[in-house]
């Protein structure tokens, strides 16, 4: 009897314990990132084998991808001239 009692008050408590802990969004957004992450770890997957547009783009610019190069010389640009500002004062 008293092992029947024990068991059930360790489950009730575990489970008021989960719906406390989960009653924020902040902690189910937690959970969810970091069982998917285990999954795919499990499974040995990574984010360009999920999508294929990634698995193309890494390491192959594209000359007539503008916003893409747009993108890279306004990079190259704010280091040149931060560095340049650096360099005069």
């Amino acid at each position: 009897m008293a092992n029947r009692w024990l068991t059930s008050t360790l489950l009730a408590t575990a489970i008021a314990a989960g719906s406390y802990y989960l009653g924020k969004d902040q902690n189910r957004e937690k959970l969810t990132h970091n069982l998917n992450r285990v999954k795919s770890k499990l499974k040995k997957e990574t984010k360009e084998e999920h999508d294929p547009y990634l698995k193309e783009k890494v390491g192959h610019s594209d000359p007539h991808d503008v916003e893409d190069n747009s993108m890279v010389n306004e990079g190259a640009m704010y280091s040149v001239n931060y560095y340049n500002e650096k360099l005069k004062s």
